[in-house]
């Protein structure tokens, strides 16, 4: 236990440890409130469980139908449930595939005797925990602890990962199966015996988990390939475990093969013949001329699925690079063995299964991106194409063969720019790009361009009619009303339309309805670049990419930036506001000019913006707190902002134009408010991650930090605006304050990041002559 306790400080200090737990039991929460906890292959699982407890198989069947016969997870599943069900399950092809996968089963027993079914998901729970585990501590040996934070920061924020962690099938242990043996391969340590016992226990264990666990073993296989091609030794430190961890797991699987149908009677399951009856009547063709359609089946419907987790695919891209360009490196020839082998056996099985068998591997394309991350920013760099994980790394100048574009490395700008080019093409084919507020900016557009009332809500209903959102919320024409007062009168927008609809006219004249896209498709390259100026003049330019990748996969924020709506422009108005507050001490009066025409085009734009004026408000009041003295830099900006605000309110009383729906119910429905919010939030793993680290870290230093005590003060303010209004807007509540939030949480990453040791030096397998040999001086002339 000492020892244990010793590893895990030494990986990382206790405040990492605490970050990266809080950030485990929120991805764990999300995954749980997000997705059924309970799939098709659940209900065999349960059944064998309960058959192990010592029921009758009968009756084990019988309890897994009494409590899975309802689950949403099973709902859409038509076969799950065969009239011989209580036999069936036990025998055949049922027993082919659940019988060798013994693990989920025999360790879940204790837990469902304990808890009932929902015992179940304790491993795939624990599994999932031990990932996290077993990454940080490879990754703090490789590299040390502030690249092990950032390591399983970046394992816990893809959401289609969690999901399928906390499910009762065998995805949780794989996962672990697959982190945990990473520990004890020849990867920047000294490798023996004892190592290679554990190696082959973990790799048998795995085994008998699920059959795909055999990807590991090939992985080790194509890294000792890569290893003695790139070194010129065959035998080398990977050769042994290449070797006995194919011969255990290719053993066991021909075992389970053979050994399967003797004991549960039926036939033996040929993966090759089913195949080909699949491919035969789906696809009229057979053989290897049909692993083409079924590869590209598999492929598109998985693009289909992870579409929805912006992280994930970010971090798939990022792993194609990092695999190519990293090409002489272990870590690459790992996660492209085990990418393979995974899609092998998904293309055999020909179902299309929603990153389902990739998701276990994720561990390796995190390491694999962190090792590019750390060629291109740690304190001891490589060029990609000549890094591996074989020795110790040779200490070179930061600034040498660095190209910069202004502050920036080239390759920080080619991420950033690379990925807000991939973001709105993925977004573009999964969202709506009108709602209901889009009917209220595009009639006003239309005025804009000198159309009558009447002439424009006939023009906007024309045009929207036919949108899905019409369909969906409201039945299409209960959307509509009749004449134009349902458009134009007082409080009918939910914000106002001086700003937007203006903005956007002359687009809407070229473009018809689609002119509402431009502005915030502008304003969200305007915003990406804005936050990553900010944080580079302020954090350096590391943590300013980090800033806008993490921008760009908050998946419920950006997606407004293909929305006909004015989130976006707001967003992007409250960037550019940062600029002119007084963060480190007064500023000019230009700035408080900029700041109050800044101020006014934000709250003339989107009703939710009155949360940057409190929290303009909260940091003169905290700083009037700690200095003892209302009269402060921000004193100003208070009075201007508040001003405004008054004033913005008191003209939509007369203008219809400048009004909107501040206040509604007032509370009343607050459940049913918080539960749909709530849903929408929860889908976006990265936003909330954001917020819990925005909310923790500010509360913290709201005394001492203006941005801490901005962003509390805006989450603060949205929330309370949101109950207001009565009116479900998730994440488009927080959208005027977001670049507060989320800068308040990168402060608190980064002070997180500073008090980490930079760099470890990985130990050499064997001490190498050259680096040891110290020169004789050579004597003056």
């Amino acid at each position: 236990m000492k020892t244990m306790a010793r590893s895990l400080r030494t990986a990382l200090p206790p405040q990492g440890w605490l970050v990266l737990g809080a950030l485990c039991v929120l991805a764990v929460v999300l995954a749980l409130v997000t997705n059924a906890q309970y799939g098709p292959d659940s209900r065999i699982y349960l059944a064998w469980t309960y058959w192990y407890l010592g029921h009758p198989q009968a009756e084990a069947a019988q309890l897994s139908y009494d409590y899975l016969r309802d689950d949403p997870g099973l709902a859409t599943c038509l076969t799950c449930w065969p009239a011989d069900f209580r036999e069936s399950f036990f025998t055949g092809p049922y027993a082919a595939v659940v019988g060798p996968r013994v693990l989920l089963p025999v360790l879940s027993a204790p837990f469902v005797a304990l808890f009932g079914p929902a015992g179940m998901l304790v491993v795939p729970i624990v599994g999932y925990a031990l990932t996290i585990l077993a990454t940080v501590l490879l990754a703090s040996r490789l590299w040390g602890p502030r690249w092990a934070l950032v390591a399983g920061a970046m394992l816990l924020l893809p959401v289609y990962v969690s999901r399928w962690s906390v499910v009762a099938h065998t995805e949780g242990p794989a996962f672990a199966l697959l982190a945990l043996p990473l520990l004890v391969l020849p990867l920047a340590r000294r490798v023996g015996r004892k190592q290679l016992v554990v190696y082959v226990a973990l790799v048998f264990l795995g085994m008998l988990n699920r059959q795909f666990a055999i990807a590991l073993p090939a992985a080790v296989a194509a890294a000792w390939l890569l290893v003695a091609v790139r070194d010129r030794a065959f035998r080398n430190p990977w050769l042994p475990f290449a070797i006995w961890g194919n011969v255990v797991a290719f053993v066991v699987l021909a075992a389970q093969m053979v050994i399967t149908p003797m004991i549960f009677g039926g036939e033996d399951l040929s993966l090759l013949e089913s195949l080909d009856e699949l491919t035969l009547k789906y696809f009229g063709t057979s053989g290897i001329a049909a692993i083409p359609e079924v590869t590209w089946n598999i492929v598109r419907s998985d693009l289909l699925a992870v579409r929805y987790d912006l992280a994930l695919v970010a971090l798939l891209a990022a792993s194609a690079v990092a695999v190519v360009w990293r090409f002489r490196s272990e870590l690459s020839a790992l996660a492209a063995g085990a990418f393979f082998v995974v899609s092998a056996f998904n293309v055999i099985e020909f179902w299309p299964a929603a990153f389902r068998y990739h998701a276990p591997i994720v561990p390796l394309l995190v390491l694999a991106v962190v090792a590019l991350m750390v060629d291109l920013w740690g304190p001891i760099r490589r060029r990609p194409s000549r890094s591996t994980e074989a020795g110790p790394r040779e200490p070179i100048a930061l600034e040498q063969d660095v190209r910069r574009i202004g502050r920036m490395p080239t390759h920080a700008w080619v991420t950033v720019v690379s990925l807000a080019a991939l973001v709105p093409v993925v977004l573009s084919y999964r969202i709506w790009h009108f709602y209901s507020a889009s009917t209220y900016h595009l009639g006003w557009s239309y005025r804009a361009l000198g159309f009558s009332p009447d002439e424009a809500a006939i023009r906007t209903r024309a045009e929207l009619y036919d949108k899905p959102f019409a369909a969906t919320f409201c039945g299409r024409d209960s959307c509509f009303g009749v004449g134009s007062d349902w458009l134009f009168g007082h409080a009918t927008s939910a914000d106002p339309n001086l700003v937007y609809p203006v903005l956007s006219a002359p687009f809407v004249a070229l473009l018809g309805d689609k002119g509402l896209i431009v502005v915030p498709v502008l304003s969200f390259f305007a915003a990406v670049g804005l936050l990553t100026w900010f944080a580079v003049a302020r954090w350096g330019a590391l943590v300013g990419t980090v800033t806008a990748v993490v921008f760009l996969v908050c998946d419920q924020i950006v997606a407004s930036s293909l929305t006909g709506t004015a989130d976006m422009l707001a967003l992007a108005l409250g960037c550019a506001l940062l600029f002119t507050l007084p963060l480190d001490g007064r500023r000019g009066r230009r700035a408080l000019v900029a700041f109050a025409v800044l101020t006014a085009l934000l709250l003339a734009g989107r009703a939710p913006a009155m949360a940057f004026v409190a929290a303009v408000v909260t940091v003169w009041a905290v700083t009037a707190v700690r200095k003892r003295s209302v009269r402060n830099a921000w004193l100003p900006y208070s009075a201007v902002a508040s001003g405004l605000a008054v004033g913005l309110v008191a003209l939509g009383q007369v203008a219809t134009i400048a009004d909107a729906r501040y206040l509604g119910s007032l509370g009343k429905g607050l459940g049913a408010l918080l539960r749909i919010d709530g849903t929408y939030l929860a889908e976006d793993a990265v936003l909330c991650s954001v917020l819990v680290l925005a909310v923790a870290g500010s509360s913290l230093r709201a005394l001492r930090d203006p941005m801490a005590a901005l962003a509390l003060g805006g989450i603060v303010a949205a929330v309370l605006l949101e109950v207001a209004s009565g009116t479900p807007s998730g994440a488009r509540a927080f959208s005027p304050v977001f670049p507060l939030i989320l800068l308040s949480a990168m402060g608190t990453l980064v002070r997180l990041f500073d008090g980490l040791s930079p760099w470890n030096i990985p130990v050499p397998d064997e001490p190498d002559e050259a680096l040891a040999t110290v020169p004789e001086p050579v004597p003056a002339a």
